[in-house]
């Protein structure tokens, strides 16, 4: 099953390439820019604010925070976005491989 949406890998790869730090910090940066522009973080932390208030006066911490959150805010990630990092991730990967 190439491209698989669940695991966000082809079935075979071709080899074990991995990005380089530069590349990771442009696309972890590029990725920030993008949820903020799209509303995706005010989502985000109005979901939390709204948990913890969910809550009253229980104790949570970030790790149930986090059980709680990550799924949820992983699946409003808008399409648009997820479908722009994926390529911008096989370019990387790509140009990675012609360097070596």
């Amino acid at each position: 099953m190439p491209h698989s949406k669940e695991i966000g890998t082809d079935a075979q790869p071709k080899e074990d390439v991995k990005l380089t730090h530069c590349d990771s910090v442009t696309l972890k940066d590029i990725l920030q820019t993008r949820l903020i522009e799209c509303g995706w973080r005010k989502q985000i932390e109005q979901f939390i604010r709204e948990k913890i208030a969910e809550r009253g006066n229980q104790t949570i911490t970030s790790e149930e925070l986090a059980a709680e959150i990550v799924p949820q805010a992983r699946a409003m990630v808008p399409e648009n976005v997820r479908n722009e990092m994926m390529i911008r991730v096989r370019e990387a990967l790509e140009s990675s491989l012609t360097r070596e």
